[in-house]
């Protein structure tokens, strides 16, 4: 059984075009998250409402150009190949080279706002002769249950360094994001930046914008798998839910319209309960070994 699914933002989904990607063939997956792009106008948008500063957003998106060209990437590359780290690494870096294709035909000069580079993350991996070799970025990640519903690994989410700096540090000053000056300084200076070091411990994040800096912020592994396990890729709009109390027992169906008709339901829910927990835009995908 393989399940797919991809929900928009429950409040503003009908304001942007859909920037989640994903992608299977036969036991390889991916899926990825378009990086929010800058709408095109105005620059500053500290005093408008969230519909207000969204009616200028660019459709289509660069953002989705590159969740899907990183999971067509990723997958491309895989195929025909005996699974191992560093295969599944190359296919990593493949795709984050084909963004950088990508964003030298879009992107002539980045003033890291509307003319920022066309980016995303991503999770993916591929399922051969019982193991998972898998790989991650940022806030895209992998989630694996056995068969009775307890949970044998998740990866970490790789933002949350960066998260509680800017919490703790950057916000405390008369920034916020909704600044041109303060969005141009967080994609400048934190992304893909290894040499923001505070206290001894790095600050910035990583996204597949094509820079070759971006490599350093990969992460791989395997995993041993059983049969009956549940393995599950998600972006982070699901992060929360593959952890909730109750996912496991709405996901484990026997076919995809049994899950449809239980996890979907309940994922609603989940959002019009705690919007900024469950609601934003989240795809996922799910397997039982």
């Amino acid at each position: 059984m393989i399940y797919k699914v991809s929900l928009p933002n429950l409040l503003y989904g009908h304001l942007m075009p859909p920037e989640d990607s994903m992608m299977v063939d036969g036991k390889i997956f991916c899926v990825a998250d378009g990086i929010t792009r800058d709408p095109i106008s105005p620059k500053d948008f500290t005093n408008l409402s969230i519909e207000d500063s969204l009616k200028n957003y660019p459709n289509p998106s660069g953002a989705r150009f590159s969740a899907d060209i990183f999971c067509e990437s990723f997958v491309k590359s895989l195929d025909n190949k005996i699974p191992s780290l560093k295969t599944i690494r190359n296919a990593f870096i493949f795709g984050n080279k084909k963004i950088a294709e990508l964003n030298k035909d879009n992107t002539k000069k980045v003033d890291y706002l509307i003319n920022d580079f066309f980016g995303c993350v991503a999770s993916g991996g591929i399922i051969y002769n019982g193991k998972l070799f898998w790989a991650g970025i940022c806030d895209c990640g992998i989630i694996v249950y056995d068969k009775n519903g307890k949970i044998k690994f998740q990866t970490p989410n790789w933002m949350k360094t960066f998260e509680e700096y800017e919490k703790s540090n950057l916000q405390k000053s008369d920034f916020n994001f909704a600044m041109p000056k303060y969005r141009k300084m967080i994609r400048s200076e934190y992304r893909n930046n290894a040499k923001k070091i505070v206290e001894n411990k790095c600050v910035s994040y990583g996204a597949l914008t094509g820079e070759n800096e971006a490599e350093k912020f990969m992460n791989f592994g395997e995993i041993g798998l059983s049969k009956g396990d549940l393995v599950v890729f998600y972006t982070d709009g699901f992060e929360a839910t593959v952890q909730h109390k109750k996912f496991f027992e709405t996901i484990y169906q026997k076919t995809e319209s049994l899950i449809d008709q239980a996890f979907v339901p309940y994922s609603l829910s989940l959002a019009k309960e705690d919007y900024n927990k469950f609601g934003k835009e989240r795809t996922l995908m799910a397997v039982i070994n």
